[in-house]
């Protein structure tokens, strides 16, 4: 009764703006090279006809950068990006196609939801926050309004502690150089698109703030641009932490936060946490929440991945 009552109230909510054709996160298709070697001359034939004129020699390669013949800027700049990604993927622990195209079909997911969102303000229509408001219970769920405020989105970066490699996060912030992480699929350009339609992208952590630079160089060097540390990267551990709650709140102070992204039910409420863990699944799916499930709130992959191999040592901060 409680799921019925919850499907109607978000009928009447208007949620989800009706009639919106959704657009597909602009993804670059990404292609691999074989055959000819795109830097190198080609393999000389065994017997060749004799040359008609002397044909001119072509420059050597100057030694340690294969870009240097290259005619443009912009040739030589692609080339670069092109080896940085193909030392990327080899580096990298190769994810299967299946969880690659789950990640794919996750992020897609979730930038069709926002695009709705940002055509129903467009159309002049009421858009709700997804933030729980203080007070506010799974079985009378209120939320922080959103007024006129810019539109957001809260990531978080943390893996679920429920997951196969538990210390992963603090593998992946040391901030000596060593960090092994990469995007998932579809993270990045899904990141990129919601800021073209001018959502804010704001990702969070339970590390602690001292982690902040390197938090933010990470994000940066795997694709993500620029976070400022305490307004777009919040890192919220500390002595007592900040809990996840108030981070919510305090961003839809100022923020229509018109999405959540997470791996673990803590992400979207703390309030999943602090009951009958006997009762939590009953919690996700049979209280007025779970029409939020997918309109709202998104379990998804997290945006960054460790590709470090599983360690026995202990976390490091």
């Amino acid at each position: 009764m409680s799921r019925l009552r919850a499907l109607l109230t978000l009928g009447a909510a208007g949620l989800l703006c009706g009639g919106c054709v959704a657009a597909a996160i602009p993804i670059v298709a990404g292609g691999s090279m074989a055959g000819k070697q795109i830097f190198g001359g080609d393999k000389k034939p065994e017997s060749e006809p004799e040359p008609v004129a002397a044909a001119t020699p072509a420059p050597a390669e100057p030694a340690g950068d294969p870009t240097a013949t290259l005619t443009t800027p912009e040739a030589r700049a692609l080339a670069l990006r092109l080896q940085a990604s193909a030392a990327a993927s080899k580096a990298a622990a190769p994810a299967s196609a299946e969880s690659a195209a789950a990640s794919l079909q996750a992020y897609q997911s979730l930038w069709a939801y926002v695009e709705r969102q940002v055509a129903a303000r467009k159309a002049g229509e009421a858009v709700r926050s997804v933030v729980l408001a203080e007070g506010a219970t799974l079985d009378a769920p209120r939320y922080v309004p959103c007024d006129a405020k810019p539109f957001a989105i809260l990531f978080d970066l943390d893996e679920s502690a429920a997951g196969s490699d538990p210390d992963a996060r603090f593998r992946r912030w040391i901030g000596d150089g060593s960090d092994e992480v990469s995007a998932v699929p579809g993270a990045v350009e899904g990141v990129d698109a919601l800021r073209r339609e001018g959502v804010q992208a704001i990702f969070t952590s339970a590390r602690r703030p001292s982690g902040n630079n390197a938090a933010a160089a990470m994000l940066a060097k795997i694709g993500f641009g620029e976070f400022v540390p305490g307004k777009t990267l919040i890192l919220r551990g500390g002595e007592p932490p900040i809990s996840g709650d108030q981070v919510r709140r305090t961003v839809a102070a100022s923020y229509c936060v018109v999405a959540i992204v997470g791996d673990a039910l803590g992400d979207f409420s703390d309030t999943f946490d602090a009951g009958d863990a006997a009762r939590r699944p009953a919690a996700a799916t049979e209280t007025m929440v779970a029409p939020l499930w997918g309109a709202g709130w998104f379990l998804l992959p997290n945006p960054v991945r460790s590709t470090a191999t599983p360690t026995t040592e202990l976390p490091k901060e």
